[in-house]
């Protein structure tokens, strides 16, 4: 996710900011706000004007619509959804603090609240925005901080023989509808990259989210089947301060989780790692400090 990046001309592109100062005590609050059009609370955010890129609707739609200039942007993810209308909408999001400005009632917000971070998630109308705050909550504790949605390719058709890599194998009917789940529920969590096994039934689970967010595949040595468990293990410490879904098979996400539980890291979910499946964890200086376990639904 570039800071300066001009979206294709398909879907609805949208880009807002979360935007976080201390209060008296020294504790994050965020800024939401309500929308008299909608009787929603939601974090700043518009659609991009033509030619624009996202960093800078993003700043833009938070001038806008609450009077704030705002400083230091990074990158929080993008998520995805439908409108009412049907119609598919990504926004790209980023973390940013107050400069200067004051706040005036408007036609787009007429209310806005300085929230803690506890505050925030109760008050905010959609899941979506409570999935970006809480990913910018931890970029506030730890600058660090990273999340990865480690992915078990879906099912995939019959081994074939004839290839003795068995690296074409594409997904089969079940495999369809646990990818289609995973679009749904990775869909709701910011995302600024995604890595892949090479092996065909990988590219196909991760393939409709990489399509509908605009964020290229990129081909990973240390997902591939058979990988020696310590690239894993690198590859997540170079993605600090990314939210990165990484889809690969069963051995490589083994040798991890059975470290991790072997270790004592936290983790809300059993020794499992079933296809379709999602190991969302959470990290700090590229080390995995907790993780949920998120079954396939099919």
């Amino acid at each position: 996710m570039t800071d300066h990046e001009i979206p294709p001309n398909e879907a609805i592109w949208a880009a807002g900011c979360v935007v976080v100062r201390s209060n008296s005590q020294g504790d994050p609050e965020y800024l939401v706000v309500h929308r008299p059009t909608y009787a929603d609370w939601s974090l700043p955010k518009g659609k991009l004007d033509e030619g624009e890129s996202f960093r800078d609707a993003a700043l833009r739609e938070v001038a806008e619509e609450t009077g704030l200039v705002v400083k230091n942007p990074k990158p929080v993810g993008s998520v995805g959804y439908t409108t009412k209308a049907g119609n598919p909408k990504v926004v790209r999001w980023w973390l940013t603090s107050p400069a200067s400005g004051s706040f005036a009632p408007n036609e787009e917000v007429d209310k806005i609240k300085w929230l803690t971070y506890e505050k925030a998630q109760t008050k905010l109308s959609y899941r979506n925005d409570r999935s970006v705050v809480d990913r910018a909550n931890d970029m506030v504790a730890a600058k660090s901080a990273g999340t990865i949605h480690l992915v078990r390719h879906a099912t995939a058709h019959i081994r074939d023989e004839a290839d003795p890599n068995d690296s074409s194998r594409g997904l089969d009917s079940r495999g369809k509808k646990q990818r289609d789940a995973l679009l749904d529920d990775l869909m709701t969590h910011p995302i600024t990259r995604i890595g892949s096994s090479h092996f065909a039934r990988c590219v196909e689970t991760v393939a409709p989210v990489a399509a509908r967010l605009g964020i290229p595949i990129e081909r990973e040595p240390a997902l591939t089947e058979g990988s020696h468990p310590y690239r894993l293990v690198a590859l997540i410490h170079e993605l600090q301060k990314e939210a990165a879904v990484l889809c690969t098979h069963g051995d490589v996400i083994g040798d991890l989780i059975g470290h991790l539980f072997a270790e004592g890291v936290p983790m809300d979910g059993p020794m499992k790692w079933a296809k379709g499946s999602t190991w969302r964890l959470r990290t700090v200086k590229g080390r995995v400090v907790s993780g949920v376990y998120v079954p396939a639904k099919f």
